[in-house]
């Protein structure tokens, strides 16, 4: 059976490469000299999207319907500006099969980053050759021996564990952090309206999400909230101190209400967050209010609540890292458990020469995954035995641990996995009626909107992944199994390929639009200033014309580690070894089919 499935997956392995790999190569006889009309307006294309062969040689004729805007393919130099009043004539070879994204270059609006056009150049190969590189994942991940995971343990280097127990440490992160949240504020509040001539929009959804989405999430986990500016003042003010411990502060440090000690509030402020998404990541003013409003909600819940209730139950953004933590490789747990049941203090959960664990985690005992701790590092200069250890390990190993699985968490997975897809098509898909809608010009309009979004995270793709987890114990014909387990347990499954896909959309939206982080240096509040001598910079960090290959690499490595923790989920659930592959059936095929749904999105 293996070594049939092996073979399967080999041959879809090696068309796939194929397909791709030739798409460069595709050259019909001849080619035909096409004329487009092409009309620019706020903010989109008319038509938004065309099909022609390889070969052919695209003659654009365009015009502007009102500002003045810009036309200007990826990955070539091939750019004009096009003028009110005036028609401007550009010729794109379509040389190869495959797509071509061609974008606005001169700022137009809130909407311009997301102003794009595609052509797309036949035969495409890219969705059949991605497709059947999917499957050849799919079909190698669920074959074959799961590892055991190992760890390698960073403290073992007594300059990290001195810098760990520094009390000045987090202070150290925090403080830089403040100082740009503080500006970030001040620009969104005083400076132009405009998203991307202004140091608010540009440094938080292209910088900030940038390195939290490619670096700090996939590699370190929660360390963003180890740095976070938001509760810091709060904390400080409820603590009465900045870095040094004290025993008592000022707040009343009431207990959480009990019915919601969990991340359900989180769910809703992040649902309401996504859904508003294109108006918070294009308007200053909005920005700097939303970062303004979760500073100042969290210091009211610091100063009535216990610890940091905001961040363990209300934060979007720590909900968010929370549940993608748990596929990072880093991880912070108790060096040896035999210590901590011998050890009466407890002095990492409860407090002692530090403060207690600020999310109300005990590494001795319920810590076994990511999704809350903060990498505060308060255990670990609390600890008196030095029993907390900062280790790096496989991938994705939390996603095998059943304690501590959660019906909110499993909501939460779903809504991130749909966000990922709903976003994809909103800000790097041609259709500007779509834009429109989520732009909120029109009320009518963003309620259909929303009730489509609405549709797609809460209704469509949550039925989906149920009717995977009972068509799995069908197949495995254990109906004793309660569906409700299997929707949470599966679920977790879906977080690499979700991640993957987060990475894969940031990358398309942050490689292209980079130029504007030099030129917002200079002039951060859009006021003509050049501080810097960057305020006409065209500088752009890689050839945009790679991202197609990161991005497959990107999604496909996420169907790799989803299909190998769905194996991991399905064999503590189900002991025979038949049924368990039966089960896995349908579960790999939602994972294949979701990552062909977004490379089909991105290239097809």
């Amino acid at each position: 059976m293996k070594r049939r499935v092996a073979a399967l997956a080999g041959v879809l392995l090696a068309l796939g490469v194929a397909s791709v790999a030739l798409a460069g190569f595709v050259h019909p006889r001849g080619g035909r000299d096409v004329e487009v009309r092409l009309m620019a307006g706020k903010f989109a294309f008319d038509p938004p999207r065309l099909t022609v062969e390889a070969g052919d040689r695209v003659t654009f004729r365009i015009r502007s319907r009102d500002v003045t805007h810009g036309f200007a393919v990826e990955g070539t130099g091939i750019e004009t500006t096009v003028l009110p009043g005036r028609e401007a004539r550009v010729t794109v070879p379509a040389a190869h099969a495959g797509k071509l994204r061609y974008r606005c270059s001169v700022v137009c609006g809130p909407l311009h980053p997301f102003m794009v056009g595609e052509i797309v150049v036949r035969p495409n190969p890219w969705p059949l050759g991605a497709g059947a590189l999917a499957l050849a994942v799919g079909f190698l991940a669920s074959a074959g021996g799961l590892a055991a995971t190992r760890r390698w343990d960073l403290t073992r280097s007594r300059a990290l564990r001195w810098l760990l127990a520094w009390r000045p440490l987090q202070f150290a992160l925090v403080a830089p952090n403040l100082a740009v949240f503080t500006l970030i504020v001040v620009a969104g509040l005083a400076g132009t309206s405009t998203g991307a001539t202004n140091f608010s929009t540009i440094f938080v959804w292209l910088v900030w999400w940038g390195l939290l989405v490619l670096v700090l999430i996939p590699l370190g986990g929660r360390l963003w909230c180890a740095m976070c500016p938001l509760p810091a003042p709060a904390e400080w003010i409820a603590r009465g101190a900045i870095v040094e411990h004290r025993v008592r502060g000022f707040g009343l440090g009431r207990a959480w209400p009990k019915a919601l000690q969990n991340i359900w509030p989180a769910f809703g402020a992040l649902f309401l967050l996504v859904l508003f998404g294109i108006v918070i990541t294009t308007r200053p003013l909005v920005t700097a209010l939303l970062l303004a409003g979760f500073a100042v909600a969290a210091l009211g819940i610091h100063l009535v609540f216990d610890r940091r209730a905001f961040c363990r139950y209300v934060c979007p953004v720590g909900a968010l890292v929370g549940v993608y933590a748990n596929v990072s490789p880093l991880e912070l747990r108790a060096r040896d458990l035999d210590v901590c049941r011998r050890c009466r203090e407890k002095a990492c959960f409860r407090g002692g020469d530090a403060y207690p664990c600020p999310t109300f985690q005990f590494p001795g005992g319920g810590l076994q995954r990511n999704t809350y701790c903060l990498l505060c590092t308060e255990c670990v200069k609390a600890c008196p035995y030095d029993n907390v250890a900062v280790r790096v390990r496989s991938f994705a190993a939390d996603l095998g641990v059943s304690r501590g699985r959660r019906m909110d968490e499993a909501w939460l997975t779903l809504l991130l996995l749909g966000t990922a897809l709903a976003h994809s098509v909103v800000k790097l898909g041609p259709w500007g009626t779509v834009k429109s809608w989520a732009n909120f010009e029109r009320p009518t309009d963003f309620a259909l909107y929303s009730a489509l979004f609405a549709g797609v995270t809460l209704v469509a793709l949550p039925a989906l992944h149920l009717g995977t987890a009972w068509l799995s114990r069908a197949l495995a014909r254990t109906p004793g199994f309660k569906l409700s387990r299997l929707f949470v347990d599966y679920a977790y499954a879906l977080l690499p390929v979700s991640l993957g896909a987060w990475m894969a959309f940031t990358l398309a939206v942050v490689a292209p639009n980079l130029s504007y982080v030099p030129r917002v240096l200079s002039d951060p509040l859009g006021w003509g200033w050049d501080l810097f001598g960057t305020r006409e910079t065209t500088w752009t960090w890689m050839p945009v014309a790679a991202l197609p290959w990161l991005q497959l690499g990107l999604v496909l490595a996420g169907l790799w580690g989803s299909v190998r923790a769905a194996r991991a989920i399905v064999a503590e659930v189900i002991a025979e070894p038949r049924a368990r592959r039966r089960a896995l059936l349908p579960l790999t095929l939602l994972l294949v089919a979701i990552a062909w749904a977004f490379v089909t999105l991105y290239f097809g």
